[in-house]
Order: C-alpha cells, then structure tokens, then sequence
C-alpha cells in the first residue's frame, strides 16, 4: 500500500475516526457533506493538523505513529496540498509562486500553458480571479512533485467548461506521475469522472468505501444513499435495518390508485438536466419522482394526483 491512514481525532463534540488505504496511482474519492470532516483528514495527512490517536504511513515511512510518538513536520512529509483558499503568496506574482517549487531542469512554460496561465505570468494573487488563483495553485502543486497528492475541492471556483478541461488535463498529469491521489469533494458527479475507488464520509465517521461502482449501484448506509443522489431515503424503526433507499430506476407511473405504492399531490414540479423533478407530498413527507422530458409519463401540473408503483427487488435496505 502507498497510503495508509487510520487516525482518530476530537474536537470538541465532533469525533473524527477515518480508516482507509490507496494504492499507488489511485484516485481515492472523500465524498461527504460539508462539516463531515474531510478537510480535517487532508490536513492530518499532511501534518497540518495532529491526530490524537492512529498512524499514517506513505510509500513505508512513517509520517505520523501516536504510539511510536512519530509525526513528521510537513515540511518532511513530501505531500501536496491543493487548499481551498489556493494559499498563494500574495506578494508573489504567478511565475514566482510556481518557479519556487520548480525542480532543477523543468521550464517554468510548461505549467504556464499546461494551466491556462500563459498571459498571466506577471500577475499577483490579487489581480486574479478565484479560477485563475486555482490553476496557478495546481500548477505549483504539480512542480513539487510530491509522493501523495491531497486535493480539497479543486474545481468549486471553475466555470463548468474550464472545470472539464481542467479534469482531463489533471487526469493525464496524474497518470504519468503515477501516484497515490485523495480527492475531496461534496460532488458525485466529479466522482464518476476523476476516482477508482470512493470512501462516504459522514459526521467524521468512515461509513464505507470501495469502488465507485459498488458504492453508486448498491450503497450499503444511509449517508451513502444520500451522497450519491437519492432523494428517497427513509427512516426504518423495528426492523434488521435503519432506513430503506428507493432509487429513481425502482418508480414508475400507474393510471389508478389500484396496486399504487404511493399516493400523493404534485407540490412543486423542477427542470434539471433534460428531466423533470416531481415534487410529492404523501402527507408529512415528500417523495422525489425524476422523469425524462421526453418520456412516455403523462404530464402532470402541480395540484395534480399521482400514483406511483415500486420495484420492490430495486429497494435498498441500509443501515446508519
């Protein structure tokens, strides 16, 4: 194992307790909440913060060993850290930030261009905007050329056509370095596109983690249910488990209230991404119904009635 991080840490009420591993060139995907306690795992990695209790190891040293009373400064640990604030030096302009980290016989062009800096090499952090502080703080991420990459949500400040260029040129980077990869974010759908393997974070506790496809097929917890997009996930009392997920693959439309699981009013109706969101009031609760815009449902206004069946083999059954 490249990685490998099994810490505890309090802070007031909260408990962080986080176990996992990754593999060298692994994209290891923190999906959480915000509050959840993925920065706070980032910056115990890469010694920002101490642990109370745990270790971790990188590539067979040993960065941080509470009972060995071990834990490396981070100036040793050789990890870079792509912060949310970017913590550029604000009296440094781009070519300066990045030229400090620059190892002995690489060219300062080749970030400029390889992170749409070209034009910008005179600028200070000041002059910039939050997308081109970013790119500037990749850049000179990537020139340390460090043993573990730590990225907390990279692309929150990008536009969605700069974000993509940027994913596909970090992907690339990423594959020639060859190592081992956390990347934090709040975001499925950065998931799917960036991460191997995917580990649910929720109130500082590692609820459960393996590849992205297990997790996002059939996620075994509540958060996980959650994080990954369904809206239908309800509490369970007196049963082998906690709440149940209903997926939106297991609804379907029917004409009566004949054999219909759900019976409820249309209260709000949303358009997102080629598909129609219904929004279902079943007395105290709402129900999600997605369908495509150019499906054959019948079309329905809010106020209407609706009645909905469940796949009940499509149900997942979770627990906290």
């Amino acid at each position: 194992m490249a990685l490998i991080v099994d810490i505890e840490k309090k802070i007031g009420e909260f408990h962080l307790h986080t176990s996992f591993q990754v593999e060298t060139g692994e994209i290891f995907g923190l999906l959480g909440e915000s509050g959840c306690g993925k920065s706070m795992t980032l910056k115990c990695i890469a010694g920002i913060e101490t642990p109370d209790r745990g270790k971790i190891i990188l590539n067979g040293r040993i960065l941080f060993d509470s009972e060995k009373k071990i834990n490396l400064i981070p100036q040793k640990r050789n990890v870079g850290y792509l912060f949310q604030d970017y913590a550029l030096f604000p009296n440094m302009t781009v070519e300066q930030n990045i030229r400090i980290v620059l190892q002995k016989g690489d060219r300062i062009q080749d970030y400029l261009e390889q992170f749409y800096l070209s034009g910008l090499e005179n600028h200070y952090p000041s002059m910039l905007s939050g997308g081109q502080k970013q790119r500037c703080a990749l850049a000179r991420m990537m020139a340390a050329k460090p043993e573990l990459l730590l990225f907390d949500e990279p692309f929150s400040a990008l536009d969605k056509s700069l974000k993509w260029n940027l994913e596909l040129q970090i992907l690339e980077l990423l594959d020639q370095m060859n190592k081992p990869v956390i990347f934090v974010t709040h975001n499925k759908d950065e998931i799917d596109h960036l991460c191997e393997k995917v580990g649910i974070l929720s109130k500082g506790q590692m609820k459960e983690s393996g590849t992205k496809e297990e997790i996002f097929a059939h996620p075994r917890t509540a958060a996980a249910a959650k994080l990954t997009g369904c809206e239908n996930v309800f509490l369970i009392k007196d049963r082998g488990y906690t709440h149940v997920g209903i997926p939106r693959e297991a609804v379907f439309v029917t004409d009566t209230a004949s054999g219909a699981d759900i019976i409820g009013q249309v209260e709000r109706i949303f358009l997102e991404k080629g598909e129609y969101i219904l929004v279902i009031r079943m007395k105290r609760k709402l129900f999600y119904y997605h369908c495509q815009m150019n499906a054959s449902d019948p079309e329905f206004s809010v106020g209407d009635t609706i009645y909905l069946c469940i796949d009940k083999e499509k149900i997942w059954y979770l627990n906290e």
